[in-house]
């Protein structure tokens, strides 16, 4: 009597657990449900492109901001006295460049002088050899002649050289004005990104950041949540990937907004996810544990909701509930 006690019980243990294994089985085959689901949207971080301290922290925690807003600024005093110099030192070049293209002008105005005096060299020279052949010139006048033909081809040759000079400095002027210009434009930039706004409409995330702070090229200073690609992420277990396809209709809860059921669809179904949180995060991880439980591979699934109310703010990482029928 007792054994058939002791085994009815167990039976029914057994049997009540397969029939809920077998209920459990049959629904996973019909709709995927998760709680392991959160708000995103675009969170832009605004990071400083140069260095320099915070003089000025134009918003606070939580603050609204629009495009084009002032954010923060960085110390321009350093920047503004770069791009003095560096005009100083283009209107120095292009100073020289004026002096180098003068004395252009003068080697070739020198040339044309001493091309001109050789050509009356030679014919006086010519002259002189015609005399002579005719016995009226003597030796001597055509040794004149000749140094002097000799000394105005010499004359020639150097103004010629002078010319090839002032050439060769006109080109490295325009080249040091091409350099200059282009270190006026970096110190312009530089300038122009000590005063930083917001790219996009949004809120500003709660920050650290303070006046006076020191910041390095690439230091994350503070981040704009907007309101751009509001969707919800859910984390789907991998047994339900080959039946969930962009477009399916979704049903879902949220954390924000409780017992208000809203719609939406699937748009997006992650190709991978890291194994490893040692991988490079390009791929998205999803931690596989919850305490001490491990849990099926899990894949990013974004979802749009087709009408965000207007009443509901944007709380990004908020929870939801999401649950898709195939």
């Amino acid at each position: 009597m007792l054994n058939g006690l002791l085994r009815h019980p167990v039976t029914l243990i057994v049997g009540v657990v397969l029939a809920l294994f077998a209920l459990y089985e049959i629904s996973v085959r019909y709709f995927a449900y998760t709680a392991d689901a959160y708000v995103m949207s675009d969170i832009i971080v605004i990071s400083s492109e140069i260095e320099g301290p915070v003089s000025r922290l134009a918003v606070q925690n939580n603050d609204s901001v629009t495009a084009g807003q002032l954010l923060f600024e960085i110390e321009k005093t350093p920047y503004q006295l770069k791009v003095q110099e560096t005009q100083a030192a283009l209107q120095q070049a292009q100073a020289d460049l004026d002096l180098n293209r003068d004395e252009v002008k003068s080697a070739q105005a020198g040339i044309v002088s001493a091309q001109a005096v050789l050509t009356n060299a030679q014919a006086q020279l010519a002259r002189v050899k015609s005399l002579s052949t005719d016995g009226f010139s003597t030796e001597a006048s055509l040794d004149v002649a000749t140094r002097d033909v000799a000394t105005a081809t010499a004359n020639v040759q150097t103004a010629q050289a002078a010319l090839a000079v002032s050439s060769r400095r006109v080109a490295v002027a325009s080249a040091t004005i091409a350099a200059t210009q282009a270190a006026l434009a970096k110190a312009q930039y530089d300038l122009s990104k000590t005063t930083v706004s917001a790219p996009e409409p949004g809120r500003v995330a709660p920050f650290t950041t303070r006046v006076g702070d020191y910041l390095q090229p690439g230091t994350e200073v503070l981040a704009v949540v907007t309101g751009h690609r509001r969707r919800v992420v859910a984390n789907m277990t991998e047994r339900h990937l080959a039946r969930i396809l962009p477009g399916q209709r979704v049903w879902l809860t949220l954390g924000s907004d409780p017992w208000v059921i809203h719609h939406g669809r699937v748009s997006g179904i992650a190709a991978g996810v890291a194994r490893s949180q040692d991988n490079p995060q390009v791929l998205p991880y999803v931690d596989p544990t919850t305490d001490w439980v491990r849990l099926p591979r899990r894949f990013p699934i974004e979802i749009t909701v087709d009408d965000w109310p207007a009443t509901l703010g944007l709380f990004n990482g908020a929870d939801a509930r999401v649950l898709i029928w195939f």
